[in-house]
């Protein structure tokens, strides 16, 4: 299979008083007035996220019953807010309890990634950059230079074993989700505004990046611009900057985003 995709998401919800479990979890919010509603709540977690701690603890001062009927939509989206750390989470759980007139939310997270090895990722990517990326190229010419050492430095995990950008780094193959998200995080880095697509072609699953040059979006398959079997040297472009109407010819997504418009030179 040329794509694989994975992503467990496992949830527990305890409304309740007095549970008798025993956790131990890291609070993580800050002193203050508490978050009184959803959308201060998702912000808080998805703060947490972005941290990747793995135990998370908070507190809601406002509607409990409306929490306890929102809080799997609420996990989505927090978790959705950053690409990377979408691609990334493993599995979660979490169990909320009521006393009084707060709620306590508390989150067990388990990452694809740790936050250590996140930090050598974007310490490697830095390195590479700075003899890569140039100050007077142009957003196309960075894109492209991310795009070719991707494919001159990965091959494809045939064994379907790696899906992160540090196994794309530290072991020099990944499956589509390792390549897409070394790509997102490199163009990050870059200063380059990007996000991962996530689809379905002939072999199943798939996600890939889309890219953002002078306002324009722009769709990069780079897994699909690496030869299977690789071959060194060799860099494709025949998913490079590409429009919606030509990636529909193989590739079709499940969620919205941004319209992508075919490239036109500088």
């Amino acid at each position: 299979m040329r794509s694989l995709f994975v992503r467990i998401v496992l949830i527990v919800v305890v409304i309740g008083y007095g549970l008798g479990t025993d956790f131990r979890f890291t609070v993580v919010q800050a002193k203050g007035e508490l978050p009184a509603t959803l959308e201060a709540l998702e912000q808080d977690i998805a703060h947490s996220l972005r941290n990747q701690q793995t135990a998370i603890t908070l507190s809601y001062a406002g509607n409990k019953t409306e929490l306890s009927s929102e809080i799997a939509e609420l996990m989505r989206r927090a978790i959705g807010q950053d690409d990377y750390i979408a691609y990334i989470v493993d599995s979660y759980f979490y169990s909320v309890r009521s006393w009084g007139t707060t709620a306590s939310i508390r989150i067990n997270v388990r990452y694809r990634e740790t936050a250590e090895q996140t930090k050598l990722v974007d310490e490697r990517i830095a390195s590479v950059l700075s003899n890569l990326i140039t100050p007077d190229m142009k957003e196309e010419q960075k894109v492209q230079a991310i795009h070719d050492w991707i494919v001159l430095h990965m091959r494809y995990d045939e064994a379907l074993q790696r899906y992160t950008a540090y196994e794309a780094l530290t072991q020099g193959t990944a499956v589509c989700q390792g390549y897409t998200l070394l790509a997102y995080r490199m163009l990050q880095a870059a200063g380059l505004t990007s996000r991962i697509a996530e689809g379905e072609v002939h072999t199943g699953s798939h996600v890939w990046n889309l890219v953002q040059i002078r306002g324009n979006w722009h769709h990069m398959d780079v897994t699909w611009d690496d030869p299977l079997p690789d071959r060194a040297g060799k860099v494709r472009y025949a998913y490079f900057l590409k429009s919606d109407e030509e990636m529909r010819n193989d590739h079709k997504w499940v969620k919205t985003y941004p319209l992508a418009t075919p490239y036109v030179t500088d």
